[in-house]
This record gives structure tokens, sequence and C-alpha cells, in this order.
């Protein structure tokens, strides 16, 4: 990933050279302050529960944390991390449990974050294939918990569509209009594997 080239466009400012790079939201669109959905604060109806496997790219996975994993446009998701190091990365209590909530997104739904995706891609010399909200937290005695620190790896099949001859990272979106690159941290051609954050956010899988 040529992260220079953020450089030389409206998004540049601080970066940080690492497996992930950041930058501010900011620019041509006016304000830092990219629209993402709050947080979820009940259940979903529909689980994902661990003890069941979760088909990615045609695999089975198994998921280190229940929710719903509801996103249609991807083949799969999963959370590979393993529980007590997601216990340990959040910083849960023994009353705390890990959950997430996975669904497809679109520009109706996330315009701001949306258009500092999209922006952030051509920085790139990348596509966006598609964007997922997703919401990493705990519940609590049946209450969700929102969270503000640590991080998941998140398993990720591509698009049916998508061009296997190509690399991939995903894009996100925070709250506040933060945006940063997160590098596919697999070899397989089938699926990204990226860094979901504590919190909500808007994550695009671009193709590059």
């Amino acid at each position: 990933m040529k992260l220079k080239k953020i450089l030389v466009t409206t998004l540049a400012a601080t970066m940080v050279m690492s497996s992930v790079m950041t930058v501010g939201a900011k620019g041509k669109y006016g304000s830092s302050e990219a629209s993402v959905p709050s947080p979820v604060s009940s259940e979903p109806e529909t689980i994902q529960r661990t003890t069941e496997p979760v088909k990615v790219a045609g695999d089975n996975v198994q998921t280190s944390i229940g929710g719903a994993y509801a996103a249609k446009s991807v083949q799969g998701t999963a959370v590979t991390t393993p529980l007590d190091s997601v216990k340990a990365n959040l910083g849960l209590t023994d009353t705390q449990r890990p959950a997430i909530t996975i669904y497809d997104t679109d520009p109706k739904k996330s315009p701001a974050a949306l258009e500092s995706i999209n922006a952030a891609a051509e920085a790139l010399g990348g596509e966006v294939l598609t964007s997922l909200n997703i919401d990493l937290g705990a519940k609590e005695n049946g209450k969700w918990v929102t969270l503000s620190d640590g991080a998941v790896a998140l398993a990720t099949g591509l698009p049916k569509d998508a061009d296997k001859t190509k690399t991939y990272c995903a894009i996100l979106v925070q709250p506040g209009g933060v945006v940063t690159v997160l590098e596919d941290q697999d070899t397989n051609p089938d699926t990204v594997t990226f860094e979901v954050k504590a919190g909500i956010g808007t994550y695009a899988i671009v193709a590059q």
C-alpha cells in the first residue's frame, strides 16, 4: 500500500506509518463530522452464536464474538481474535461479554461517511466495493455497553464479483470524521481480514 499517495489529496493530515494510516476527513467536505449511525441499544433479533460456525468465503469459521452478522454484500464475516484476547483487548469485566453488529450500508444511510471513504479510496487509487456499519461493544445484564478502546480482527469474504487479482484493504470512518486505512492481515485471495475498532464505525472494502 502506497501511503504517500494520501499526501496529495484534500484528506492530507498527520499520518501514522504502521499497519494503519489515519487522516482527518476534512477539506472540501467543510467539516470533520462524518455521519455514522448511532450505536445499537438492544440485542438484535438475529443472532450468530459462537457455538455455530460462520461461512466466510465458503469456509466454516468459528467466530469468537456473538451478535448480528447481517451483512449480505460480503460472503460472511467472523471475528478471528481468540475470546480471551478479545476480552483483554477491549478491557471487559467479568460480568461483560463482547458483542458485535454488522450491517450493510450505503450513501443514503451514511452520506458523509461514504463521501469521506470514497475520497480516501480515490487517493489510494482504489475502488470501493461495499461498505458496512459495524458496532463493536459488549453486553452486561442484557444491556448494550458502548466501548471506546481496543480492537479485534474481522475476517470478511469478498463480494462475489470481486477481482481476485487485486489486493484489498478496508477504510474506516469513525464519528468525528477520522478516516483510517486498514491493511489486509491475511493471505487468502477470497477474504480480507482487517482491524475493527471498539465502538461504531463505517467500514468499506476497497480493491486496489
